[in-house]
């Protein structure tokens, strides 16, 4: 599903399409301090184009740089012996009433194992901007992964982004809560959907990941914060629409230019590599209330036909991810079992596909590793969970609702790190639990 030109134009985004850019001038955008390493280290909004690697390949990969409208460039990218690709074509995505814009370019034609640089040429072609950046191997039987979760820009932390990046992740998958649009300052209150741009500005202009030197794949679904508000459903937010095209916007995750990426409904997206498949669910687009029993109260009846449809042609292994938790009934945060109509009908259909499952999330301001028994799914399998990167946590929030499910748990800032393995029908993954200075909070094996 590829959002089309009307749909943004109606909702007042406006967009354009060139082969390659022509704009001779360029107009300066603010300093950039950097860290020796090359990183930038303040918290602080920056003028510097922000900058994001998305659904790539072996050959082909797109990008999202956001930037000052004043800011012109042009973008091509280069590898270490200087020969030169242009964009297959370029996007621009502006709101009249934002001073930032997002440019997406698409590059193909490149090559597994180098070193590639994309650059942002201003005026005589000098390099304003540069990042270094890779390509994917789809089929490596062995994947190194993050999941991040809970981003609140207002409690940014630069160093635990340095550690996720010095782990040369192959992908990063951000599942919910990337933005908080509730929070921050502009002119527009809760409620009004212009206030999702500028709060998807604000964070791309301040989170660490998006000044990295060197670029890293990211493939993102949503959860509340990052759909409108705290614990935002259908029935509370009347801007569905509004919403999923925003997100959409700030990514670069469409769909068609790349092998393996593949978008489902609402803002959902499925990525496939070798023996692994990602699904990251949208769980906002067709949720009701919390204390809805209707039959597809979480995910919709489409979004789950689609789930379980990918889920049972594919031979391997799925990470079935969502924004808030799949199992754990916590007493103060959502979960799809509280959706008892839709959480039971799943789990059903799950044990009658031949395949595995399991589950990662997010939301709920700690990380853990959950046991799953065999009576819920045919076989016993795990759900983990990855929160925060950097918001609200405090030692004992874990405690307020234990489960009998857990085996680890932390409350410190930190990002899940996975080193998984399909071979011969055995998902093998290596877990740790990841925050700054290098520090691992738990670590553990598991066997699907």
């Amino acid at each position: 599903m590829e959002f089309l030109r009307r749909d943004f134009l109606k909702l007042g985004l406006t967009q354009a399409i060139a082969a390659t850019v022509s704009v001779p001038t360029l107009a300066a955008g603010g300093q950039d301090d950097r860290t020796v390493d090359g990183l930038p280290f303040q918290s602080v909004l920056r003028d510097t184009p922000s900058i994001l690697q998305g659904a790539t390949d072996a050959t082909r990969t797109q990008f999202s740089i956001q930037h000052h409208k004043d800011l012109k460039f042009n973008v091509v990218v280069r590898n270490a012996a200087g020969e030169l690709w242009q964009p297959d074509k370029v996007e621009y995505l502006a709101q009249p009433y934002s001073p930032y814009q997002i440019t997406r370019a698409y590059f193909s034609n490149l090559h597994l194992g180098e070193v590639f640089y994309l650059d942002l040429l201003g005026a005589n072609d000098k390099v304003i901007e540069r990042r270094e950046f890779g390509t994917l191997d789809l089929n490596k039987p062995t994947l190194r992964y993050a999941l991040c979760s809970c981003m609140d820009e207002g409690r940014h932390e630069p160093k635990i982004w340095q550690n996720l990046v010095s782990q040369i992740p192959d992908v990063v998958f951000f599942i919910g809560d990337s933005v908080y649009c509730d929070k921050g300052g502009g002119p527009y209150k809760d409620g009004d959907p212009r206030r999702l741009w500028l709060r998807f500005t604000e964070a791309r202009r301040t989170l660490e990941i998006y000044y990295s030197k060197r670029l890293v794949p990211i493939i993102a679904t949503w959860d509340d914060h990052d759909f409108a508000t705290d614990d935002a459903d259908t029935t509370s937010w009347e801007h569905t629409l509004a919403s999923q095209m925003n997100f959409m916007a700030f990514f670069a995750q469409s769909e068609g230019h790349t092998e393996g990426f593949s978008q489902g409904p609402g803002v959902a997206s499925a990525l496939r590599a070798g023996q692994h498949q990602f699904l990251l669910m949208d769980d906002r687009s067709w949720r009701l209330d919390k204390n809805s029993t209707d039959r597809y109260a979480h995910w919709g009846k489409d979004q789950e036909e689609w789930a379980l449809q990918m889920i049972s042609s594919f031979e391997g292994t799925t990470f079935l991810m969502n924004g808030s938790q799949i199992f754990p009934k916590m007493v103060y945060k959502e979960s799809m079992s509280k959706h008892p109509g839709q959480f039971n009908a799943f789990m059903s259909a799950l044990k009658k596909i031949p395949r595995k499952v399991v589950f990662a999330s997010g939301d709920v301001h700690f990380s853990e590793i959950s046991r799953i028994e065999p009576a819920m799914t045919g076989y016993p399998t795990y759900e983990i969970t990855s929160s925060a990167v950097h918001s609200k946590c405090f030692p004992g929030l874990e405690k307020i609702s234990n489960h009998s499910r857990r085996m680890m748990c932390t409350t410190n800032p930190n990002y899940i790190l996975i080193d998984s393995n399909h071979q011969a029908g055995r998902f093998t993954a290596n877990i740790y639990s990841c925050s700054a200075q290098k520090k691992v909070n738990f670590s553990t094996q598991i066997v699907v």
